[in-house]
Order: C-alpha cells, then sequence, then structure tokens
C-alpha cells in the first residue's frame, strides 16, 4: 500500500490512530507531528477536495434504535410498496418559527454578518400527509398540536384528497396523538414508524426543502406575516 493510499485508510477511519473524527487542522498536525512529514495547511486542504472530501456537520443519531426493527420495517414497506391494492402515506408535524435561522454565508475577513431577530415567539405548525407514488399532498397549519386538532387533519384529508387505491396507509411516527385510541383513522390506517427512526420518513426532506429555500434568514413581523409566507 502506497502512502496516499494509507492516508486515505487513516482519514477514513480516524480510530486506527486513536481519534474520533478529523479536521483539516487536525489532520495537519498529525502528519506533521506523528509522520514527520512536512506539509503545508493549504495543501492539505487541497489534498482533501481533490480526493471528495467535504467538511461536513454529522447527523444526530439517538442511541436508543433498534436496528432490527428498523431493517424489518423496511422489508415490509418493500412488500406494502409493490402492492397494486394499497397506497402509503407519509405523515408529518413540523414547526415553523417566525425568527430567521442564520445559515452559512460568504462574508469578508474580519467582518461579522448580522440577522435580524424580533425575538417574540411566533410559530406555526403545519402537518401534512403525502402519497410519493401520486405526488398528492395536503397540509394544514395549526398554533399547536394535540390529538383533537390532529383529528381535524384527518377529517380534512378524508374529505378533500382523492384515494385511488383500496387500501391507504399512513406512516408516522410515535407521537402520542398519532396513537390515541379515540382517533378515527377515516379510510386511512396506521402504520407506525420504528421508534427513533424520522429518516424512514421522506416527508421529513420536504419539511427540509421549506425551511431552507423559505424560511433561510426570513422575519415575520406577526403571525399573519409567518402564515403568509407559510401559504
Amino acid at each position: 500500500m502506497n502512502f496516499i493510499a494509507i492516508l486515505k485508510s487513516f482519514f477514513l477511519e480516524p480510530e486506527l490512530v486513536g481519534e474520533t473524527h478529523w479536521t483539516a487542522k487536525k489532520f495537519h498536525g498529525y502528519l506533521r507531528d506523528e509522520l514527520n512529514h512536512e506539509v503545508g495547511y493549504s495543501t492539505v486542504v487541497r489534498w482533501l477536495h481533490e480526493n471528495n472530501f467535504r467538511l461536513k456537520v454529522p447527523q444526530s443519531w439517538p442511541l436508543e434504535q433498534n436496528e432490527e426493527k428498523r431493517e424489518a420495517f423496511v422489508e415490509e414497506l418493500k412488500d406494502l410498496l409493490e402492492d397494486p391494492d394499497i397506497d402509503v402515506w407519509y405523515l408529518d408535524e413540523t414547526g415553523i418559527e417566525g425568527d430567521p435561522r442564520p445559515r452559512k454565508r460568504w462574508e469578508k475577513v474580519g467582518k461579522k454578518g448580522k440577522v435580524p431577530y424580533k425575538g417574540e415567539h411566533i410559530r406555526m405548525n403545519v402537518a401534512g400527509v403525502i402519497c410519493p407514488r401520486t405526488g398528492q399532498f395536503y397540509a394544514l397549519e395549526f398554533t399547536h398540536m394535540d390529538s383533537s386538532i390532529f383529528q381535524v387533519l384527518l377529517d380534512h384529508a378524508n374529505k378533500d384528497l382523492k384515494l385511488e387505491r383500496k387500501s391507504n396507509l399512513i406512516i408516522c411516527d410515535n407521537a402520542s396523538w398519532h396513537k390515541k385510541k379515540t382517533l378515527d383513522w377515516g379510510n386511512f390506517e396506521l402504520k407506525l414508524l420504528p421508534p427513533y427512526s424520522p429518516d424512514l420518513n421522506p416527508i421529513e426532506r420536504l419539511w427540509m426543502i421549506l425551511k431552507a429555500q423559505w424560511f433561510a434568514n426570513f422575519i415575520a413581523k406577526d403571525r399573519n406575516k409567518l402564515i403568509e409566507r407559510l401559504d
């Protein structure tokens, strides 16, 4: 194995040299102090980019996940998606704040960018369902969420959505209001995600796009302005 291949293996598996993760600065120091390899910091950064490494914020991953349950759910979902009599819907709620959420941006060295905020707790909740097969999406806005509010969403979705197949499953997380025994699901049937598995719900990507494209650095002067933006 040549020296470059060894460096790549160290970078991909930092535990091999007693590290948990790398930054360019840490890796540069390791090359200089441990391997006695004289190389400039800018050269290290360029080498990382040339080898398709990027500086990223890692995704938080709950320790309580049960991998066996997740794998079983994925296998069952594959069968459901292939059944011509079943449509699979995904449901979730997300909160939208009235104050902006600053995003990374380019600034001149020595200058610190500023984003204004109002400081008031203006917030709306969006609850929605989506069927990837048909592209149908349905959502309502609420000031808060509980089982009675959730029933309103179910009632309106049953009334307004065009359900094309005999069976319609709604997949959602384990929020307490999703599991209320008094809920009337109408033409839908509940199927819960494995605990701590939001990554298995594709509607999460929709919320991510919504917030990134429409609410980054947006400030709502009042609730009506927030609702207008959401609409």
